[in-house]
């Protein structure tokens, strides 16, 4: 059997869910109202969340009235996200690198920084190449990353932080390498003591005109934080890209 990957064993822990539980259910409504608001989509407009975790920003677009599919690699994740009861509402679980169903979307958001993760730059390629071709003509695709630029400054050399997160420990270490912003995480539950690993890559804006040019895409438009304001590389915390397909 192969080896998991980092994000196959991570995500698919409890532990991933109880470090970052603070990504509430208003935040990501104000988000995506804001989204929504921005794009001005048609009410029979098809949505596709790809890596959905638990379905939080998927049920906010439910919530407005467009049918959603979301989509994750973790099975533990889409049972979670199962249990949400909404007729506008369904779940799978997938990889984003190889998304096929046999209807094309309209919209496919991908938030949270949920890109970025394979060990080969082309993988991130072949994965917007196949989100291209999910879309319908004319169609766009939102991603929303971290603002490795800000990132950066704020890593150097290095950070180390402890948690105590309802009596589940955490520490983590980031750091920043050519290709990777990583992030060493160790928990002690008890007794049980645990080591995970994060790592997403290196892209500043740049790299990603890049990338969307060679998969397909007109960048359309560029916002800086959840509230939809301007992008600053220097100042802002995320990279909110719109794009369309050709």
């Amino acid at each position: 059997m192969d080896k998991k990957t980092w994000f196959e064993s991570w995500f698919d822990t409890p532990y991933y869910h109880i470090l970052y539980g603070h990504r509430d259910q208003s935040e990501a409504s104000g988000f995506i109202q804001n989204l929504l608001n921005h794009l001005n989509p048609e009410p029979t407009d098809h949505f596709l969340d790809l890596a959905c975790g638990k379905g939080r920003h998927a049920l906010e677009i439910a919530i407005q009235g467009f049918h959603t599919t979301g989509i994750d690699l973790s099975t533990n994740s889409i049972n979670h996200a199962k249990q949400i009861d909404h007729p506008l509402l369904e779940f799978h679980v997938g990889d984003m690198r190889h998304v096929h169903f046999p209807e094309k979307f309209n919209y496919i958001f991908n938030l949270f920084t949920s890109f970025g993760y394979f060990e080969k730059k082309d993988e991130l390629l072949k994965t917007l190449i196949a989100i291209n071709k999910q879309l319908q003509p004319g169609g766009r695709f939102v991603l929303d990353y971290l603002n490795v630029v800000k990132t950066r400054a704020i890593i150097g050399g290095g950070v180390h932080q402890d948690f105590d997160i309802d009596g589940v420990l955490f520490s983590t270490r980031k750091k920043v390498s050519k290709q990777f912003i990583s992030k060493q995480i160790n928990v002690t539950d008890g007794t049980d003591q645990y080591e995970f690993f994060e790592h997403v890559w290196n892209l500043d804006l740049g790299d990603f005109d890049e990338l969307f040019e060679k998969s397909g895409f007109t960048v359309q438009t560029i916002f800086g934080d959840y509230q939809l304001n301007k992008f600053d590389s220097s100042r802002s915390d995320r990279l909110i890209v719109i794009v369309t397909k050709h």
